[in-house]
C-alpha cells in the first residue's frame, strides 16, 4: 500500500472517529438535557400540589413582610401558611426559596423560636408570591384576573386572627404563586380554608316554573 493511500485511510478513518464522538457527545447532552427538564418538572409537580393541598386546610395563606430568618420579604421569596387544630394550637409553616441553591424548603416554625427545616423541592429557578383581594378577580388588569368572573360583584372578607399583627387573616384574598424550573413557567392560584366558598346562580327559566296550587 503506498503511502499516500495510507494517509487517506487515516484521515478518513480520523472523520469518522470524529463525527461519532462528536453525535455521542450530543446524544449524551441532549439526553441529560431531557433528563433535568423532567427532574425540574417533576419538582414543581411536587411543589405545586403540596401547596395547594396546604392551602385546603389552612387559616391563612400571607406574605409576611420578613422571613423565617428575619430577612427582608419584599421579593417575596417567602409564602407562610398558619392553621389552628380542634384544641387550638396553631401551627406556622413557610416556603422559602433560595435562589443560590435553587431550592424552595419547607420551614415549620412558631413565633420567636428558630425554624425547623422540612421537605426541599430542588431545581426550581424562580419562586414568588402575591397576595389580591378577591375583587382583583374580575380586573382584567390584574395577574388573578379570570374571565369566568368578568363584571361579577364579589365582596372582600377579611377576618383578623389576632396572629401576627393581623399579617396571617382569614378570608377570601387569594395567592397567586409563580414556580419556574427548567421548561417550565407556570402559576398557581391558592385560597385558605377559611375562604367562603358559595355563591347563588339565579336561572331564568323559559318558560316560567308554575306555581302548585
Amino acid at each position: 500500500m503506498k503511502l499516500i493511500e495510507i494517509l487517506v485511510a487515516a484521515a478518513v478513518a480520523f472523520v469518522l472517529t470524529w463525527l461519532l464522538v462528536r453525535l455521542a457527545g450530543q446524544t449524551i447532552f441532549a439526553a441529560a438535557h431531557l433528563d433535568a427538564r423532567l427532574a425540574a418538572r417533576s419538582s414543581t409537580d411536587r411543589l405545586a400540589e403540596r401547596l395547594e393541598s396546604d392551602a385546603a386546610g389552612a387559616w391563612s395563606i400571607f406574605v409576611p413582610a420578613t422571613d423565617v430568618f428575619g430577612a427582608g420579604n419584599g421579593d417575596a421569596h417567602e409564602l407562610d401558611f398558619t392553621t389552628q387544630d380542634a384544641s387550638h394550637r396553631t401551627y406556622w409553616w413557610a416556603y422559602g426559596y433560595a435562589a443560590a441553591s435553587q431550592r424552595v424548603t419547607v420551614y415549620a416554625y412558631s413565633l420567636g423560636s428558630p425554624p425547623i427545616a422540612g421537605d426541599v423541592f430542588d431545581g426550581i429557578t424562580g419562586f414568588g408570591a402575591e397576595s389580591h383581594p378577591v375583587t382583583d378577580i374580575a380586573d382584567a388588569n390584574s395577574d388573578v384576573y379570570d374571565a369566568l368572573f368578568a363584571g361579577a360583584s364579589v365582596t372582600p372578607v377579611d377576618f383578623d386572627f389576632g396572629w401576627s399583627q393581623g399579617a396571617a387573616s382569614g378570608g377570601n384574598r387569594l395567592t397567586r404563586v409563580r414556580l419556574e424550573a427548567a421548561g417550565v413557567d407556570r402559576a398557581i392560584l391558592l385560597s385558605s380554608a377559611t375562604a367562603p366558598t358559595h355563591f347563588t346562580v339565579v336561572v331564568e327559566y323559559t318558560p316560567a316554573p308554575t306555581t302548585p296550587p
